[in-house]
């Protein structure tokens, strides 16, 4: 199973953030994603990192097993009612829980039309699910985009640790939350992101961490983490910074 680049994930969290910050009074828990798209890790990890429930349709049952095996989904199961019993129990006490439903998407997205089952945020791409899609979206279910716009005043930060990540990557996470703008109507969702996503990110980005931050969030974070992590490889997608 490919995985995402962290950057990816991170970027569709802001995304799932913003949603709940402008419909849900930025409250994403409690809240269900149905991701029935061709690769769904980006999208329920994000979702999870949010706070939200999520429930991942594909019927390629190996890809399920091999995230379960990653660290990138709780549990895989091969019905919708096992899906709904442990989803139904985590979004009750607004716990993030991420489910993977070995089923066709198509059929799926049918069954849970037919069954009353609302997503509050949806993600599905399945081939010839149109009509499902269109029947959730006009109960309820907002449409998670699958890419966002960036913002132009910011740039993504990077980081990877070759030794000793699992003392190196908190300490820098704590660094870069502490240089977020406090102004900012996004930075309670990054600095969630910077402390919350290591538990819900796997094995695979076990040395790395990624943060949007504008031109004085990066100058304090970059001379930080360099005079106490020299060691630190640090990247950015503006070359100014």
């Amino acid at each position: 199973m490919p995985h995402p680049e962290i950057s990816t994930i991170y970027e569709q969290y802001l995304t799932i953030s913003g949603i709940a910050r402008e419909q849900f009074a930025g409250e994403a828990g409690g809240k269900i994603l149905v991701c029935a798209s061709a690769c769904c890790v980006a999208a329920v990890v994000a979702a999870n990192v949010a706070g939200a429930a999520s429930l991942w349709v594909d019927a390629d049952a190996e890809a399920l097993r091999a995230a379960l095996r990653a660290g990138f989904c709780d549990f895989v199961v091969s019905t919708l009612d096992e899906s709904l019993r442990i989803l139904k129990n985590e979004v009750r006490q607004k716990r993030p829980v991420s489910v993977g439903l070995s089923a066709d998407p198509q059929l799926a997205l049918r069954e849970m039309v037919e069954r009353g089952f609302q997503p509050d945020l949806l993600i599905a791409s399945a081939a010839g699910s149109e009509q499902e899609t269109r029947i959730l979206i006009q109960r309820g279910a907002l449409v998670v985009p699958e890419r966002s716009e960036q913002e132009r005043d910011s740039s993504l930060l990077c980081w990877n640790v070759d030794a000793e990540a699992a003392q190196s990557l908190p300490r820098i996470a704590q660094v870069a939350a502490e240089a977020l703008d406090p102004e900012r109507p996004d930075t309670a969702a990054r600095r969630r992101w910077l402390l919350a996503a290591p538990r819900y990110l796997g094995r695979s980005f076990a040395r790395q961490g990624c943060v949007r931050m504008d031109r004085n969030e990066s100058a304090a974070f970059v001379t930080r983490v360099r005079a106490d992590n020299p060691a630190v490889s640090l990247t950015c997608d503006d070359a100014g910074i």
